[in-house]
């Protein structure tokens, strides 16, 4: 493991401790839930065996062990990777976690019927390497559904974010200022901040990939911004896609 890859794991590993406190790290009604269900369904279809990647405290992967589907999830922060197992033992779900990296996975080719991850690019110091490496590993039309956020406002990064910035360091006890992108260690991630759909569509169809849609979530966002504390609302500036791809058929 290179030391990029040692930082990006230590900070995971640190923001384990109150990762789950965040407003929009889980589900906060059942009828997101539900939403969350319905748009999975509606992308995953039929497929059978599905790696979460970066699956941090289990999120993606128990909403779909839930729903029946064969999951593996992984994480480069083992921290992460046992929280989400206590998750899936207290809930009876059979999903085996372990530690991996996005960009270099330890798995065979055409392993997988479909790959899910939620916010993983922005956090990846090469993504171009990593969606060539997720189509390895998935089978000839496999399917590729990921979430990620576009860029914020700028108009909304200063005060409204150093009130948010507060509500986190008292509410949730963590320094919102210790980020992957700041400090002495930080990392070159090219989607740090968020990204716009253009760039991510281009990214997978420049790896080969097929059948690529890039969707806002107005649904889900919805819902979640009802739920959301006042300053997470002030300083909500940027909405999340749905991404969804597809590695071609051998000939």
């Amino acid at each position: 493991m290179n030391e990029d890859k040692q930082v990006i794991r230590d900070f995971w590993n640190y923001r384990s401790q109150t990762f789950d406190k965040s407003p929009g790290h889980y589900a906060a009604s059942k009828e997101e839930e539900e939403a969350w269900k319905v748009l999975l369904r509606s992308k995953l279809g039929n497929a059978e065996k599905i790696l979460d990647i970066g699956s941090g405290t289990g999120f993606l992967s128990l909403i779909l062990a839930d729903m029946g589907y064969g999951v593996v999830g992984i994480d480069l922060s083992e921290k992460m990777i046992t929280r989400a197992s206590a998750k899936a033992r207290e809930k009876g779900l059979p999903i085996a976690f372990h530690q991996d990296d996005a960009e270099n996975l330890g798995f065979e080719n055409n392993s997988f019927d479909a790959i899910v991850n939620r916010a993983v690019l922005w956090t990846l110091p090469h993504p171009d390497i990593a969606v060539r490496e997720w189509m390895r590993v998935l089978r000839p039309g496999g399917k590729l559904c990921f979430f990620l956020h576009e860029p914020r406002d700028d108009r909304k990064v200063s005060i409204q974010k150093q009130v948010l910035n507060l509500w986190i360091l008292l509410s949730e006890r963590r320094n919102p200022w210790r980020t992957l992108g700041n400090g002495r260690q930080a990392v070159n991630l090219p989607y740090n901040g968020g990204v716009k759909p253009g760039v991510i569509v281009d990214l997978l169809k420049s790896a080969g990939y097929s059948n690529v849609l890039a969707e806002p979530m107005h649904r889900i966002e919805a819902l979640k911004r009802q739920r959301l504390p006042y300053p997470y609302r002030i300083s909500h500036g940027h909405g999340q896609f749905c991404y969804t791809a597809e590695k071609p058929k051998e000939d």
